[in-house]
């Protein structure tokens, strides 16, 4: 029901506007045919404008508030008692629509009596009928009805060309419009005060065309003076209307100038106005992710009771708040420094790229993901007892990649929680590395040195991570035999690798040189 007073509330408006435009700067030109589309095009918009309705998106900042499950909202019943001047508002407006459709029936019926109860003559299209009662004459689309026992011959024939314009510009169908819409908005006080003019402007457009049909313009004056009658129904045209001076001033007026014509366009700023003001939708956006609670909602860190591992997680839609939270944590809990760097977003704020440092006494490592894509949820795995630091897919149903300095045999391992999913590992252990993947099993030697230091890629969305072990410099890169640089190794897509070998230690410095102290990476690629 609200939706509905709304709306009439949004016509009225409407309509008011066109009128007072009209009333104010219209009124007074000749322009009677515009005039008359004007008046139309109101009752049009009156009625199709409030369903018309735009959308605006408005950004804010993240709000400092949290969303919790709907489970752990305690739910509260109100009950709203409707305003009891609601419903009498409503009871009247409904009983004032049934009088004026009880009116508007009673004005048909009897035009029905007159068309049945008198004799019709059809002549050039039209049909005439001649009454007895003491009526005005009037048309009703092709008929007109008039007494012609009420006027001279020559009054007949100035009053047949009035009726006829009427007849030939379909004047009628103007005035059922207006009279269904004014049983509609009767309450708005502006919608009677419409239908007047509307009314007079079509005897204005009635008047201008029969005054070139006949040779004196004071004759025709002066019959509009003579004829007196009462008007039958509203719902017709007649040829006399009060206000008979008002339309012997417009037949005498002089035709106004085109310029005036810019009055008309008066209405579209009041019609903007209205949209922007009663149509509009703002729609309201969040910048950056919405804090979640950590009590309630998805976590960003995970500590199980008993354990000595903590699991930080790190999302697509983590925010910069949820980064420094694990930052400050991994700090003060565990003296753990991270770095997060090169950031980047999409327009949905949702990282695609990232770039991880972690480092303890005992180990270091580093993660990166570089996607056109947003990025898969990674865990920062942390081993309080062991000093053991772990970066890779999250093992709550993601990938993880695990490093493990904590035996004589070194190994990283990556491997899916997923059961559809294939599974790799990389196992590195004395002087050889096996990679197993898709039973498929390749042997690359590996040797030895001070420290460990891993390069890897992923075949996770050509996500490329790399893994360090205690050296702050970067090794020596080769790709097919020729020394590269180290975003010309993360340029390279998962697919294009076909071996890569790590070396370390003496053995890297006896064949490279001093360069390779901190160890050599080589790649070869596949033939093409």
């Amino acid at each position: 029901m609200d939706v509905f007073f709304v709306y009439i509330f949004k016509s009225s408006i409407l309509l008011s506007i066109f009128y007072l435009v009209y009333h104010l700067l219209l009124r007074k030109d000749t322009f009677f045919t515009i005039h008359r589309y004007f008046l139309l095009l109101g009752i049009i918009s009156s009625l199709s404008l409030p369903f018309l309705e735009f959308t605006t998106i408005k950004f804010i900042e993240t709000p400092d508030f949290y969303i919790v499950n709907a489970n752990s909202l305690v739910q509260t019943t109100t009950i709203s008692e409707e305003l009891p001047w609601w419903t009498i508002a409503l009871v009247i407006y409904l009983l004032g629509i049934l009088l004026l459709i009880f009116r508007f029936g009673i004005q048909l019926l009897s035009l029905r009596k007159l068309f049945v109860n008198n004799h019709k003559i059809k002549k050039e299209g039209y049909t005439f009928i001649e009454v007895t009662e003491d009526i005005a004459p009037f048309s009703f689309f092709k008929t007109i009805i008039y007494n012609p026992r009420l006027h001279s011959i020559n009054e007949l024939n100035i009053i047949l060309k009035h009726e006829k314009i009427h007849v030939k510009q379909y004047h009628t169908i103007d005035l059922l419009i207006m009279n269904l819409l004014m049983i509609f908005l009767w309450i708005n006080p502006f919608v009677w005060f419409y239908k007047k003019s509307l009314e007079q402007n079509l005897e204005f457009i009635a008047d201008r065309a029969a005054i070139n049909d006949i040779s004196s313009k004071k004759e025709y004056q002066l019959t509009l003076v003579r004829v007196f009658a009462n008007n039958y129904s509203p719902i017709v045209n007649n040829f006399y209307q009060s206000l008979i001076k008002k339309r012997i001033v417009m037949l005498n007026k002089q035709a106004s100038q085109n310029k005036n014509l810019w009055k008309i366009t008066v209405i579209l700023p009041f019609l903007s106005l209205f949209l922007w003001g009663f149509n509009t939708k703002e729609v309201v956006k969040i910048k950056q992710n919405i804090k979640i609670n950590p009590t309630i909602s998805e976590n960003v860190i995970f500590q199980e009771e008993g354990k000595n591992t903590a699991e930080f997680i790190v999302s697509k839609n983590s925010s910069k708040e949820d980064l420094e939270k694990i930052k400050k944590s991994l700090k003060n809990n565990y003296n753990v420094a991270i770095k997060f760097k090169g950031i980047e977003r999409n327009n949905n704020n949702e990282i695609t790229g990232i770039k991880v440092d972690v480092s303890s006494k005992k180990n270091k490592a580093n993660y990166a993901l570089t996607n056109e894509e947003p990025i898969n949820s990674f865990a920062i795995v942390y081993n309080s007892e062991t000093g053991k630091i772990s970066i890779g897919q999250s093992e709550r149903k993601t990938d993880h990649v695990w490093i493990d300095n904590g035996h004589k045999d070194k190994a990283i391992e990556i491997h899916s929680d997923h059961d559809n999913e294939k599974h790799e590992f990389i196992f590195i252990g004395g002087d050889k590395k096996k990679k197993v993947k898709d039973g498929k099993v390749i042997i690359t030697e590996m040797h030895e040195g001070h420290g460990d230091h891993f390069e890897i890629h992923t075949d996770d969305n050509k996500t490329f991570a790399y893994f360090t072990g205690d050296s702050d410099k970067d090794p020596l890169y080769f790709i097919d035999g020729k020394k590269a640089t180290k975003k010309e190794i993360e340029k390279l897509k998962t697919e294009e690798i076909e071996t890569m070998e790590v070396s370390k230690g003496k053995a890297a410095i006896k064949k490279y040189g001093k360069d390779a102290e901190n160890g050599v990476i080589e790649i070869t690629t596949k033939k093409k």
